[in-house]
């Protein structure tokens, strides 16, 4: 049986330039692609674009076939995979967990490890560094994250708030609500 939508990753890297994301959108409408998730970083002067696009095979294959001439065209290196929607072999609950801290090395990784020792898969990341009015450099991690129904939501927040304790990180975590993003 042929599924009904086809999905496409299209990761983007180049110069920040205003016209990339309206092109690169102008795109998938032309090709009769739904583009359903985005993400747009600038890096420094670059610029970061991940785009998850949706089809039937015909427009993904035709969004495919114009991709070559618009990474020419402006300037990119483009990068691009097939998908399917993910499947979970058990219900999830959506959370956020948010952490604010001073700067230092190792924050992601001591968190992603925690997440992984407790079976939570993250969704989304999202981070980033700062300075203070006193100079102090500080850094704003937000995570969407996958609670499987098996896991015992009292115990993981206790579990949260000690390693947050632990690490010197000020953090919560939250159910997710779509009204807020």
């Amino acid at each position: 049986m042929t599924p009904l939508y086809n999905y496409l990753i299209i990761s983007a890297l180049g110069a920040n330039r205003p016209n990339i994301l309206s092109e690169l959108s102008g795109a998938c409408l032309q090709c009769g692609c739904n583009l359903l998730n985005s993400k747009v970083t600038v890096l420094g002067q670059e610029l970061s674009l991940t785009l998850f696009v949706a089809g039937n095979w015909g427009a993904i294959a035709k969004m495919e076939a114009l991709l070559p001439s618009l990474e020419q065209r402006l300037v990119l290196n483009l990068h691009t995979r097939r998908t399917q929607v993910p499947i979970f072999n058990s219900p999830m609950m959506i959370y956020i967990i948010q952490i604010i801290a001073i700067d230092k090395s190792g924050i992601l990784n001591g968190l992603s490890d925690f997440l992984l020792k407790q079976g939570i898969p993250i969704e989304e990341l999202s981070g980033h560094t700062y300075s203070t009015s006193t100079d102090t450099r500080m850094v704003s991690l937000s995570l969407k994250i996958n609670v499987p129904d098996t896991v015992h939501l009292a115990t993981l927040r206790e579990q949260f708030m000690m390693y947050c304790d632990d690490n010197n990180l000020d953090g919560f975590m939250e159910p997710w609500r779509s009204d807020l993003t």
